[in-house]
Parts: C-alpha cells; structure tokens; sequence
C-alpha cells in the first residue's frame, strides 16, 4: 500500500527544482608515460648537378618509427563522476639535416673545391581520443651543405634545430567516455610530413639529404571529478537498511505514524542524488509510506518521509522498501559512464496487532471509563451506609 501525502509530493517537488550547487572539484593526475621516437626520410641528386631535379623525398606518416601510440591511464569510475580532462604533453622535438657525398666525390686531380647543398622540413602533432589534435609543430627550411677540399670521404652534419614542445589539451565533453575504464587510452604520435631535397651536388657522385624527426617527451592526463552520491537514512554516516518497528497494538486501534528521512551524505564535492524506483513487498496491504520519487537531493540534504500502519490483521504484520538510487546529472561537462546507478536502501516495517482480553463469563473486559464510574458508585454506597450506622 504505497501512499503519497501531498507533503511528500511537495518537498519531491522542491527537490527537483533545486539546483546543483557550486562544487570544488577533486583532480585525479595519472603517472607519465615516456616515450622516445624517431623518423628519417632521404633524398639523393647526382653528381655534376648545380641545382635540384625537382623531386624530393619523403611524406606524412601515419605514425612514426615502431611506436605508434602511447598508453596513458584512463579514470576509474569508481573514483566519482568524470567532469573534465586535460591531456598533458612536456617534450623535445629535434629537426637534423644532414648532406653526405660518397667517397671519391671529387674526382682525381684533387684539385678544387666542391659543395653539395641539402634543405628538409617537417611536422609533428599529438592526436588524442577521440579526433582530436592536441600538441602540435613543425620546423622548415632546415638546410646543411657539404663542402670539401679533395677526395671526400664522410658526410656534414650542421643543419640541426630543435623546439621545446609542451602542451595541455582540454578534452571536449562529448569525448569524456572514451577516458573511463580500466585500462589506457592511447594517444597517437605523428609526423605529418618529414621531407628531404638536395638541392645541388657539385660533387662527381651522388649527394644525399637525410631528414631525421627525434621527439622525446612524457604524457599524462590529469582527471577532475565529483564524488558519487552517498545514499543513507541517517544525515551523518552511512545507514543503508531501517527497521521501524509500531510494537504490539490492539486490533483496530488508530496507529501513530512514523517518520524517517533519505539523506545524501554531505561533501562539497559530491553530486545529486536520485530516487528511481520503490519496490514494496507488504503481504496483508497493511502498510503505507509517503515516499516518492525525486531527481536531485543535493549533497547535505535530506527528505522527510512518513510510514503508517492499519492495525486490520491480528498477528505479526511486515512489509519492505527496497529503494533504487542513483547519481544525479551535474552541472555543466560529464562523462555519462561514470554516473552510478542501482544504489540500494531497505526499509523494513513491522507491528504485531493482538486482539483484547475477554472475561470470564465471556464478555468483554470494560472500558476504563466504565470501571470509573463503578468504582465512584462503590464509594457512595459506603459512605450512606456509614452515615446510617452513626
């Protein structure tokens, strides 16, 4: 027998209506990943070639070198309700070019002096879960020459640049799914374009431009969150099952009613909490509450809740509430996943109704009120008959 009173119906009411308050927010910053990778793309001109053939060597990569993806931890839901990320990137990105003439370069005479000219350019980007590009860089125009007197025999090497590449990305909040679970979400290292051209070989053999990428760095992610809502039936520590017990009453004797309350324990940064369902089990339909549905009992607050009892079946009478709660939706960004549902709370109610004692002859025992007035009449009687006797 579920009942709502209108005052339940009015404080569910009031509950929705009130908005989520300010929270702080807690912040779950994981460990770094390292990562450490590299790419190199080449390009050669014959010898006698005092400017380039037009063509250069090299193009995007889908990911560079062996290591495709870095594995950075994803938010444990259990921790709370996920409301923001960022993903953090502290590393070197390191741009070398280089020109190399094979051996003999410059003939036989050994007379002369012979350059070969190189440039290379490149681009590097971090692209996180889900579609979106953090980090990112390039370096152009990056150039080395090769200048020798005589038979050469080893390459140059002083076209090199290097860049501080730090960032902090903000994931949307449509893509805070993808950092819930257990394990890693992976985050993709990748060179855009990596090119190398020599652009002239005065040298009698071929000159080649070498175009190598080296970035090294860490990863991390740094998680805020709320906490879940914490179902009780006490304002101050976690109660989860009630018993509310009416005690022995006679057969149809009006019954007080008795209160309790549904609170969410206090933490200013603690989300809503929700009441989804009431299943009763109340075998002689005797018991009835004012319990109703609500969608956002802030952190700290409490409804207030009657349950009653008909005193209409002799014998012990019990019934039980099993509450279905779940966290309510915050204010602004969140990540739905981590909403948690299917929190529980039992209340138990029970009575023992008993039926009145009868007299001997069979009758009913009277009414203290009629014993009253006997007994005043009693006293009169004897108070006459004492009067007589003096």
């Amino acid at each position: 027998m579920l009942k709502t009173t209108l005052n339940a119906a009015v404080l569910a009411a009031m509950s929705a209506l009130v908005p989520t308050l300010a929270h702080a927010t807690l912040l779950a910053p994981t460990t770094t990943t390292k990562f450490d990778v590299s790419n190199t793309v080449t390009d050669t001109l014959g010898g006698g070639k005092t400017s380039s053939d037009g063509a250069s060597s090299g193009k995007a990569n889908t990911n560079m070198d062996t290591l495709k993806t870095a594995a950075v931890a994803q938010f444990d839901k259990n921790k709370g309700v996920l409301t923001g990320a960022t993903v953090n990137l502290v590393s070197k990105y390191k741009q070398t070019t280089t020109v190399t003439v094979g051996t003999g370069g410059t003939g036989g005479n050994n007379d002369g002096t012979f350059t070969a000219k190189g440039t290379a350019s490149s681009s590097i980007s971090l692209g996180i879960p889900t579609g979106v590009t953090g980090a990112s860089a390039s370096q152009s125009d990056i150039k080395d020459t090769c200048t020798f007197t005589g038979k050469i025999k080893t390459g140059c090497s002083d076209g090199v640049s290097e860049k501080q590449v730090d960032n902090s990305t903000t994931v949307k909040g449509t893509a805070l799914n993808a950092y819930v679970g257990s394990g890693s979400f992976l985050a993709d290292l990748l060179a855009v374009s990596n090119t190398a051209e020599t652009t002239s070989n005065q040298f009698l053999t071929d000159a080649t431009t070498t175009s190598t990428i080296n970035w090294t760095g860490e990863l991390s992610a740094t998680y805020s969150y709320l906490l879940h809502a914490a179902q009780s039936f006490d304002g101050k520590s976690a109660v989860t099952e009630l018993t509310l017990d009416f005690g022995n009453v006679y057969l149809n004797d009006t019954v007080k009613a008795k209160d309790f309350s549904i609170a969410n324990l206090a933490d200013n940064d603690r989300v809503g909490l929700k009441l989804t369902n009431v299943a009763e089990t109340d075998a002689n339909n005797v018991f009835g509450t004012s319990l109703a549905l609500f969608d956002n009992l802030v952190q700290g607050g409490s409804n207030g809740y009657t349950a009653s009892f008909l005193a209409t079946v002799l014998g012990k009478n019990t019934a039980t509430y099993q509450l279905t709660l779940a966290d309510a939706t915050p204010d602004g960004t969140y990540a739905s996943d981590t909403l948690g549902k299917g929190y529980n709370l039992t209340l138990n109610l029970t009575a023992n109704v008993i039926q009145r004692a009868a007299d001997t002859a069979g009758g009913q025992v009277p009414e203290p009120a009629s014993l009253m007035l006997l007994g005043l009449g009693a006293a009169g009687l004897a108070a006459a008959r004492k009067r007589r006797q003096s």
